[in-house]
């Protein structure tokens, strides 16, 4: 496969995962996390209070802004060929490996995104990486490079809740 195939099948598979969150959020929130809250460490339990009366809607204002930067992201490394850039963004995004069925298992129930995480992301990354070894892609130049996408996308990931914040307050 060439990148741009690579690059459609990560887009695919991005707005599927946030699919599954937005259309799960708000139930889970509801339903699930007053029965195993007490299971959740202090910290994340605090982090996580204040999205607990979160909407569909309103985490979809989250999701579409960090949309737009990662399809930036995206955009550039089409346009400069720094595929490098494509791979910080979908080394980001592959957190969700971890995170997803490690709450899940954590918790022993199901929690937004782990389907997609499973089924969808898992795969695609390990063919990738694959794809990209054996294409003497994955280089240390090119991780190192991967590595600093991945941090200038932190401050993006932390804007999108930050402008959700403020532009659409949280039913009470």
């Amino acid at each position: 496969m060439d990148i741009q195939t690579w690059i459609v099948s990560f887009l695919i598979i991005f707005m599927l995962h946030n699919l599954e969150e937005i259309i799960m959020i708000e139930s889970w929130f509801k339903k699930t996390y007053p029965r195993v809250k007490k299971k959740i460490p202090a910290f994340a339990q605090a982090e996580l209070n204040r999205y607990k009366d979160i909407t569909s809607s309103q985490f979809s204002v989250v999701v579409f802004v960090f949309s737009v930067i990662i399809s930036i992201f995206i955009l550039i490394s089409v346009i400069t060929e720094h595929y490098f850039i494509f791979l910080g963004v979908n080394l980001f995004f592959a957190l969700n490996m971890f995170t997803h069925p490690l709450q899940s298992l954590f918790l022993r129930c199901y929690t937004p995104g782990v389907w997609t995480t499973i089924l969808l992301i898992l795969p695609y990354n390990i063919l990738l990486f694959y794809h990209y070894y054996m294409g003497g892609i994955l280089t240390v130049n090119t991780i190192a490079g991967s590595l600093v996408v991945m941090i200038l996308l932190v401050p993006g990931f932390l804007i999108s809740h930050k402008i959700t914040e403020k532009w659409i307050k949280p039913a009470h």
